[in-house]
């Protein structure tokens, strides 16, 4: 007769089993894989209450700057993959003694495919795609009675149905999606320092919390014992000094890693001091919330561009450009990005001046800037976003002036500032950018027998690659 009882009390006693404790909003709430870079998670929480710990089943997720007193907030990134999974973020605060006290959030990430459809109707006819509550089309067929419908699948959906209406003739059939059977699971230990003589919480969390029944737990360095759906209690080996926990489903659709270290607590018996003079105790200064940097230092910060085109200064004074750059992504700033670029260049430019009793000349000046300039995100939307960019550098130039009354080419070489802005714009296609850029400079080429501008209006095409 005990058992039947006890279960309810377990349910009533686990965080999982009752509302979400905190209100989190996410900005987008879902994500379509190739096209939304990032989701704005925010979390609010009661004055008072314990610092707050997070996780995700996938993608990074990174603490950004603090706006409003008990509001957390979080900047998520979605994972290179273009097959549609439901990602699984966790909130929850530590209360001395007790079960964490968890917040989950759950994004759909949609994949984008093309679904090729063979309707047997004919030419001309209409098709029409629905994936779960979704409808894509109408598309005409082609003349083998064919059509290609892009669709966007959410997570757990296997199946399309396709409508085809050809001459007043409607043909309903299902087809089978190629989505691998992935299901999400998070796996946390509650404190992240177990005590050696003590014991933590293990949580296992999907779609809904998991329990012990669908999984397969491999614990090295202690036991687990499931007190409620999800839940489990941790409890270190003597003699352990790390606790590590492999989380399977038994399906084979999803696996976790958690690792805990155990800690005792140092005790040292230290005599009272001499009770000190009343002092007006000073005010309460609330430090500032860090930045862990560390975050922030990875190659996948990289990306490299290249740009091509012409610029226009007046005159003469107009010709080709080519550049190539690097740049470095830095931490988010008021839910701002930005970058730091290093760029290399060439610049042309030729005239045929008239001078007199010397007849035409062919002058050729060639510029090599190399500049160092920041980037910041204006504005974004979709695919495509708009950078502002800035800098300067150095400009080497060399100019070569031939004519019939030289018995050599005259040469002349120098070095010159150079200063830019520039609006940019770019069309992603996942990890590769297609890049449009107008540019305003000033570089002034100056020399004993040549005074250029090698700067002015430009305009050009490009590409970058973001590692």
């Amino acid at each position: 007769m005990r058992a039947p009882l006890l279960l309810p009390l377990l349910l009533l006693l686990s965080p999982l089993a009752v509302a979400a404790p905190f209100p989190v909003t996410a900005t987008p709430a879902q994500v379509v894989l190739g096209q939304d870079k990032a989701v704005l998670v925010q979390v609010k929480v009661p004055r008072g209450t314990p610092a707050l710990r997070a996780a995700a089943s996938t993608g990074s997720l990174v603490p950004l700057p603090a706006t409003a007193r008990g509001v957390y907030s979080y900047r998520w990134v979605p994972p290179d993959i273009r097959y549609p999974l439901l990602a699984v973020l966790a909130f929850w605060v530590e209360p001395p003694g007790s079960p964490p006290e968890v917040t989950t959030l759950h994004i759909p990430l949609l994949g984008r495919t093309t679904l090729d459809v063979d309707t047997n109707v004919g030419a001309g006819a209409e098709v029409v795609v629905q994936v779960a509550d979704m409808r894509f089309g109408p598309v005409r067929t082609n003349r083998k009675g064919r059509a290609q419908v892009q669709v966007e699948v959410p997570p757990g959906v296997r199946e399309a149905s396709v409508l085809a209406t050809a001459k007043g003739q409607q043909t309903h059939r299902t087809t089978r999606l190629d989505v691998p059977p992935e299901r999400p699971l998070l796996a946390f230990i509650s404190p992240d320092v177990l005590p050696v003589e003590g014991s933590g919480w293990l949580m296992v969390l999907g779609e809904q919390p998991v329990p012990d029944s669908e999984l397969k737990l491999d614990v090295r360095g202690g036991s687990a014992r499931e007190q409620a759906p999800g839940m489990f209690r941790v409890k270190p080996d003597s003699g352990s000094n790390v606790v590590v926990v492999d989380v399977h489903r038994k399906d084979g659709a999803g696996a976790a890693r958690v690792t805990a270290p155990v800690s005792a607590p140092i005790v040292a018996y230290v005599p009272p001091p001499e009770p000190p003079p009343e002092v007006a105790p000073p005010p309460e200064v609330k430090p500032e919330p860090s930045v862990d940097w560390a975050k922030y230092v990875s190659w996948s910060h990289l990306s490299f561009h290249l740009l091509a085109g012409g610029f226009l200064a007046g005159g003469d004074n107009r010709g080709p450009l080519a550049s190539v750059g690097l740049a470095y992504r830095l931490p988010p700033l008021a839910n701002r990005l930005f970058w730091l670029e290093a760029e290399a260049g060439v610049r042309q430019l030729v005239s045929h001046p008239l001078v007199e009793q010397l007849g035409p000349l062919d002058s050729r000046v060639v510029a090599l800037p190399l500049l160092l300039s920041a980037r910041g995100l204006i504005f974004e939307r979709g695919p495509l976003s708009v950078h502002g960019r800035a800098g300067a550098g150095v400009m080497f130039f060399e100019q070569r002036v031939t004519s019939s009354f030289f018995a050599e080419p005259r040469i002349q070489r120098g070095q010159s500032f150079m200063g830019f802005v520039a609006a940019q714009a770019a069309w992603s296609f996942g990890a590769a950018s297609a890049l449009f850029e107008l540019r305003g400079s000033y570089a002034a080429a100056q020399a004993s027998e040549i005074d250029a501008q090698l700067g002015g209006l430009s305009a050009s095409l490009g590409v970058r690659y973001s590692l």
